[in-house]
């Protein structure tokens, strides 16, 4: 089991240290969308992070990070050059997918700047990316996302709003999930 659990999304960082769930911003400038953009920004703020949790120790701890989906080469390299830079070697990276139930739902991870949505094609988890500033309101970005009355859909996700995206798909006669304790679903899963 590894001492530290890290999942990026947003400009944020959640995290869980010693069984209590963390979290901490990093600028727009160093991530955006779960996504390093500026590198050597993000190193300069992740070394603050780790020093002020007091993680790094004698002994290089073991991180498991929870990839955002989509996570490509670039995503963990960029990850893994942060980590060494603060002299963690030891890093284990998951999907956040591997972390779903196993249903056949439409899976719908709303964050603060953008929804994830995944469902299961042959097997295989598919996903897209829905940044909110490309639709005029939630409405209309559920309009173009969920396609379909007859899918089931699981809603989970940091947004402190979701219950708004709950209360406008179940009125569109859609039937409609979620957990009590949305916004750390996935990170207690991960604990598990």
């Amino acid at each position: 089991m590894p001492k530290y659990i890290f999942y990026f999304h947003d400009n944020k960082l959640q995290y869980v240290k010693k069984n209590e769930i963390k979290s901490y911003s990093f600028s727009y400038n160093a991530m955006l969308y779960g996504k390093i953009i500026h590198i050597e920004q993000f190193i300069k703020e992740f070394k603050n992070f780790i020093k002020k949790e007091k993680i790094n120790s004698l002994f290089s701890p073991t991180i498991r990070v929870m990839c955002c989906i989509p996570f490509y080469n670039v995503d963990e390299e960029l990850l893994l050059m942060a980590f060494n830079s603060v002299g963690i070697n030891k890093v284990e990276f998951k999907l956040e997918s591997d972390y779903y139930p196993k249903k056949s739902s439409v899976f719908l991870n709303i964050l603060d700047t953008y929804l994830i949505k995944t469902w299961v094609v042959n097997n295989n988890f598919k996903s897209l990316v829905y940044p909110f500033n490309l639709f005029r309101d939630k409405r209309e970005l559920l309009s173009v996302c969920c396609s379909s009355v007859d899918d089931s859909y699981l809603l989970f996700g940091s947004n402190n709003k979701l219950i708004d995206f709950v209360d406008i798909l179940k009125n569109n006669n859609y039937s409609v999930h979620y957990y009590n304790n949305y916004k750390t679903y996935l990170i207690e899963k991960a604990l598990k």
